[in-house]
């Protein structure tokens, strides 16, 4: 039997391995699906893509989307479900630090099927600086390093750098993954200083929080 149909019963994990950066994955197969794992979290496809599609559904019920940014590729959840749920044309352009994790959305989970999509080798704090002369209607940040956000996520100057990618009626969206109390009530506190509006979706299954942030 093979391992796709046994991971109906139980994960079945297919390969591990250490990227040049030093992040650990597997990829395993769980209920059927191929996913990619860090350490100690989904990274696309597990319970990540569920958490992603609650958040984007929501978003693409209230806005027409015609451009976005990802910030943090995994294996390709995001523009699965962007490519599944949004009905209007589309172009995603995505910002991924780690090129070995590019190269297993490529080879694992044949991401280049998934169009239109531009995938760019670079940091997501250089966001900025990569789209000078360029906005966009959709921004989903899921930038992580196994299950912790990088510090500089939760300053300021990134959350206005990422402001100034909108477009007027553009959306921001982060996922956190985090029980500490006190950083989620900083964080809160610092995007209030950047966007006019702030939107909290919780999960339950998994306990994370989704912020759909406005700047009008």
């Amino acid at each position: 039997m093979s391992k796709k149909m046994l991971s109906y019963f139980l994960p079945m994990l297919d390969k591990t391995g250490m990227t040049q950066l030093g992040q650990f994955y597997e990829i395993c197969f769980e209920n059927g699906k191929k996913v990619l794992n860090s350490k100690n979290a989904n990274y696309s496809f597990g319970s990540l893509h569920q958490v992603m599609q609650k958040g984007i559904t929501h978003v693409l019920k209230q806005h027409s989307i015609e451009s976005v940014l990802l910030l943090g590729l995994g294996a390709g959840s995001a523009v699965q479900i962007l490519n599944q749920k949004n009905k209007n044309q589309h172009q995603i352009h995505v910002l991924e630090i780690d090129a070995d994790i590019i190269e297993l959305a490529k080879s694992e989970f044949n991401i280049n099927a998934q169009k239109p999509l531009i995938i760019i080798n670079e940091s997501a704090e250089q966001a900025v600086n990569v789209f000078k002369n360029q906005t966009f209607d959709f921004i989903i940040d899921d930038v992580f390093w196994d299950d912790t956000i990088p510090d500089f996520c939760f300053t300021q100057q990134y959350l206005l750098n990422n402001a100034k990618l909108l477009n007027q009626n553009g959306v921001y969206m982060r996922n956190i993954m985090s029980i500490d109390l006190n950083l989620i009530s900083n964080y809160e506190k610092t995007l209030a200083t950047v966007f006019q509006s702030v939107e909290i979706l919780k999960t339950r299954e998994y306990g994370n929080l989704i912020y759909i942030c406005k700047i009008n």
